[in-house]
């Protein structure tokens, strides 16, 4: 049996206190890639211990300096490198290391800092575009979509290598018992509608807001009845559209939960009626895919990555027509046929999305970045 292949990997943000899609990425990256003959070699900024333990990376190694510090360094294109005996790099996003020799593979998961500055804080926006600059150092990047790829590939220095690799998912529904007894904890009465993510401008929670009170006047089965659950951090929400949703009567049906861990958002799109996340952009758009894998009919945006990633597994919407959304909301709740077409055409494209076929296709790029240098794998 040959050896196996030598990564190092950046694990930082697996110590965000909530870890989102980049460390389940990673996560997923460390369990699934050692089966494909992968050794990885875990490395973080400089955290206690016992962070490192309640992250699951006990033993992952650390660098010498802090995080803040760590990035500052690294936007300047100074050191540390990541050290160790590997033979290639990988960082899961654009916090990647100057090159110390090795194959640079950098995972880049949307370029929408390009494409919306306005939404991100000055800081983040000027790390995303110096790292943006120093891309062309990487020997292989990673994506998530075409939709991403293609804008990298228009920068003044675009990446010498850009391999498609999409994101993956575990999620499967839970019985109809574990349903129901998880709804029944959160105090949530079917029928409903469920959006999921961070309440941030871009993900479109007035427009999911609006889109569902208009499906209410069109006649909709349970139209008294129908709730929306709003599930995720609560990053960015409108006082104004909280008064909109007063006005019309609908605080006791409009309403926002947590962020939830995997089982739970597993039942939560199991009972919905309808999964509706007209977002304005994504690099991917996983909680489509989870909503797929879970039979949850889906509605989407029609731009961005959602279409690539929805395939004809959903029914999709302009994101910024309130009119649109709240249509394609109402035919899914109407047509009983149309939902239930969804449901199966979702289950078929969620199989396509497994971490599996992301961990054996990024070992692919690990393989080509090396044969690239003609640089043996041990």
């Amino acid at each position: 049996m040959p050896d196996p292949l030598r990564v190092v990997l950046v694990a930082e943000q697996l110590l965000d206190e909530e870890p989102g899609t980049i460390g389940l990425y990673v996560r997923a990256l460390l369990r699934r890639l050692p089966p494909t003959g992968v050794l990885l070699e875990p490395v973080v900024a400089l955290h206690r211990s016992a962070a490192l333990a309640d992250a699951g990376v006990p033993h992952a190694r650390r660098l010498r300096f802090p995080r803040g510090q760590l990035y500052k360094r690294w936007q300047a294109g100074r050191p540390p490198t990541l050290g160790g005996d590997a033979s290639v790099v990988h960082a899961p996003s654009l916090a990647f290391p100057p090159s110390d020799g090795r194959p640079l593979v950098v995972t880049v998961h949307d370029t929408l800092f390009l494409e919306d500055p306005d939404a991100f804080h000055p800081a983040t926006l000027a790390f995303h575009r110096k790292m943006v600059e120093r891309l062309s150092d990487a020997d292989t990047v990673i994506v998530p979509s075409r939709t991403t790829g293609n804008t990298l590939a228009t920068l003044g220095k675009p990446p010498r290598r850009i391999r498609v690799v999409p994101l993956g998912t575990d999620m499967t529904a839970p019985s109809l018992e574990e349903r129901d007894a998880t709804l029944e904890r959160l105090g949530i009465e079917r029928p409903y509608v469920l959006w999921t993510g961070t309440l941030e401008a871009r993900r479109n929670p007035e427009g999911v807001v609006r889109g569902f009170i208009q499906a209410l006047s069109q006649d909709v089965p349970d139209a008294d009845s129908l709730s929306l659950y709003l599930a995720g951090p609560a990053g960015w929400w409108s006082k104004d559209l909280a008064a909109f949703v007063d006005s019309k009567g609908l605080s006791a049906r409009v309403r926002r939960i947590d962020q939830q861990p995997g089982p739970v958002r597993a039942a939560l799109y199991s009972g919905a009626s309808a999964f509706v996340f007209p977002s304005f952009a994504e690099g991917f758009g996983l909680p489509i895919v989870e909503a797929m894998a879970c039979g949850a009919p889906v509605v989407t945006s029609n731009r961005s990555s959602l279409p690539e990633i929805a395939g004809s597994a959903a029914e999709l919407c302009d994101p910024i027509d309130y009119e649109s959304i709240g249509d394609a909301l109402g035919k899914v709740l109407r047509d009983r046929g149309l939902a239930e077409d969804l449901r199966r055409l979702g289950f078929r494209r969620a199989a396509e999305f497994t971490w599996e076929r992301t961990a054996r296709e990024t070992y692919a790029c690990y393989r080509e970045a090396l044969a690239a240098r003609d640089i043996p794998d041990y």
